[in-house]
């Protein structure tokens, strides 16, 4: 009796682990998504253009319902070249909340990339995220711009920001039109020291950074500065019923808060 207990709850240990909450073995057809997704982009890179549209959506967290909504409302705007999560895909880090995210995103028309968020580090969602969307920091140039995705989540990630990394990353951006920065947390957020805010808006103001685009609040604010300063905008929370789009022609760019 106790062999034939063993041998059935050996048998069923497959599907246990897979739908355990905490499990990160992600399977084959969701992994390096956002690999394939930033090949998609770049593949209608164009050097002769200066002109870009993207949407940039925030902490959808549980809400696939709202996020379908979205999805559907972008698929309407073919002048839309890419879209950007920008944190809390997820609101537990669990597996099947990064599987049930994509397989919503699927529908969008257009490829999209991901910041992480601070509730998509809890769990094992960091070992999700790499192996669905890559290492949390990355950039790519499009149309003469440069874009750069940041992780700069201090609590969850029992560490301090690579700094360093988005230093000389930022360096380069005089030889582009435009820089947008990505990151979940807005500097004067609750994870930020005052040092570590005054640090992070200098290094954008000197390196001639546009627009720095955060989430995490859950509502939309645009502090649109002059003068060399760089510009912030923390985009609205999808369960809000918004996003926002930024229109890009040369050396300028326009923000737009859609609401549906």
């Amino acid at each position: 009796m106790v062999i034939a207990l063993t041998i059935i709850f050996i048998g069923g240990c497959e599907d246990y682990f897979e739908y355990s909450p905490y499990s990160a073995n992600v399977k084959d057809s969701y992994k390096k998504i956002g690999v394939k997704n930033l090949e998609r982009i770049l593949s209608n890179n164009d050097e002769s253009s200066e002109d870009i549209t993207f949407a940039v959506l925030a902490d959808s967290h549980y809400d696939y319902h709202e996020l379908d909504n979205a999805i559907a409302n972008i698929n309407l705007r073919q002048e839309i070249d890419f879209v950007i999560v920008n944190g809390d895909i997820s609101e537990h880090g669990y597996l099947k909340e990064y599987e049930l995210f994509h397989e919503e995103m699927k529908e969008l028309k257009i490829p999209y990339l991901t910041t992480i968020g601070n509730h998509d580090y809890r769990s094992n969602g960091i070992d999700i995220y790499k192996e669905m969307y890559g290492e949390p920091n990355k950039s790519f140039t499009f149309n003469n711009n440069q874009f750069i995705l940041f992780d700069d989540i201090f609590w969850e990630s029992n560490r301090l920001p690579d700094m360093d990394w988005l230093e000389k990353e930022v360096k380069n951006s005089k030889q582009y039109n435009n820089c947008f920065v990505l990151a979940h947390i807005p500097p004067n957020g609750d994870q930020f020291t005052d040092e570590m805010e005054n640090n992070y808006k200098h290094l954008m103001d000197t390196c001639n950074v546009e627009l720095s685009v955060h989430g995490h609040t859950h509502n939309y604010i645009y502090d649109e500065n002059g003068d060399g300063e760089t510009s912030y905008l923390i985009v609205g929370s999808i369960m809000k019923k918004e996003y926002v789009v930024i229109m890009v022609s040369g050396n300028n760019y326009t923000v737009k808060q859609v609401k549906y």
